[in-house]
């Protein structure tokens, strides 16, 4: 009996290593996944995606000017003024690979939907997609957005997925690396307003905080 039941023990241990490096490879999505599930009712109501455009722009320009000049502590600001300053504070080769761009605001972070021309992906990155993709591809990628000196800033992907495959997250700052043409690059360069020290995410609206006052 025991004979005929060793085969479906070592299937059974193949299955949960399988999962368990599924897990590993996939973490960070369960982490975000598992925060919501618990999360649940307590959590703000997240608002729509916002996508930029001019008006939004120049919105989110008064309000960062009234941290300069008008010496307010902080602003806050819609997902259609993130995006704005966003995509205005992309360098403009990787802005023009990005078309029906959209910006979700998450806890913490900021999630960017958008079509992507492929052609500077690594396609031993992608996996089974490499050989299959697309002029351009629907694209979701999700990451904090750091402030890292004046009017220069950093947008830490963490999450990367392409259609509906999720790219591994020990892969995403490789990928990123090659996509921007820059070895040693591990994060999306934002250029942030001057006079932004600081940037909080919430699902209802990104805090932009000035300097401190004298």
């Amino acid at each position: 009996m025991g004979c005929l039941t060793a085969p479906f023990k070592l299937i059974g241990c193949l299955g949960l290593l399988a999962a368990l490096g599924l897990g590993w490879l996939y973490r960070d999505r369960l982490v975000r996944e598992g925060k919501r599930l618990l999360a649940g009712d307590e959590a703000p109501a997240a608002a729509a995606p916002g996508r930029p455009g001019r008006q939004a722009l120049q919105s989110a320009r008064a309000k960062v000017d009234s941290l300069n000049g008008w010496r307010a502590d902080s602003v806050v600001l819609s997902p259609p003024e993130v995006a704005s300053l966003i995509g205005a504070g992309l360098d403009p080769e990787l802005r023009g690979q990005l078309d029906s761009m959209q910006v979700r605001l998450l806890d913490g972070e900021i999630e960017v939907r958008a079509r992507l021309r492929t052609a500077r992906l690594p396609r031993e990155l992608v996996g089974p997609l490499g050989g299959v993709l697309r002029e351009t591809e629907p694209v979701e990628a999700a990451g904090p957005l750091q402030v890292t000196g004046p009017g220069a800033g950093e947008w830490q992907v963490r999450s990367f997925r392409i259609r509906d495959f999720p790219i591994p997250a020990d892969a995403v700052p490789r990928l990123l690396s090659r996509a921007l043409g820059d070895s040693a690059r591990r994060a999306v360069p934002v250029r942030i307003p001057k006079g932004v020290r600081e940037v909080r995410v919430r699902p209802t609206g990104a805090t932009l905080y000035g300097a401190p006052r004298p």
